[in-house]
């Protein structure tokens, strides 16, 4: 018995950092994997909302490893990049995942906001033109970026 109890701590013992790893980061309502544990994309993902970009950074290159054309990855990629002020990095990002998905609304979006950042208005006034037939709501938020970038 006591052989059987010290076992089941052992295995605890070697489960255990593994959950607490892969439920970092992790917020109310993240999706779960069949096997109860978050997906590298979900984990990226919430770590991208709380800040951690260096590390979302890294979840969504393992989500990439798998999964090369993963447009949405390569998106919150981009956008981690962006927010961390490397933003040539980030526009690569952003026409990478568009060069996978050409109606990718976020992209468009973010990749409007990177492309003002850096002073290139002109392109992202034609990611804004796709971006109206694709998402009237990001559209705007876009077209208000731009009319404070040309006020400024």
């Amino acid at each position: 018995m006591q052989r059987v109890c010290l076992a089941l701590m052992c295995g605890l013992l070697l489960v255990v950092p593994g959950l607490t790893f892969a439920n970092e980061g992790m917020t109310e309502g993240s999706e779960l994997d069949p096997l109860g544990q978050p997906t590298a994309y979900e984990i990226g993902y919430d770590l991208l909302k709380t800040g951690r970009f260096l590390r979302a950074i890294e979840a969504f290159e393992k989500v990439i490893a798998a999964d090369p054309t993963h447009a949405m990855a390569y998106t919150n990629m981009a956008y981690s990049f962006r927010r961390m002020g490397q933003y040539e990095r980030a526009i690569k990002l952003y026409r990478k995942a568009l060069d996978l998905q050409p109606d990718l609304a976020e992209a468009h979006e973010y990749m409007g906001e990177a492309l003002l950042t850096v002073g290139k208005v002109s392109e992202a006034k034609s990611h804004l033109a796709i971006l109206e037939g694709l998402d009237a709501t990001l559209a705007e938020e876009l077209r208000a970026k731009i009319a404070r970038h040309d006020n400024s």
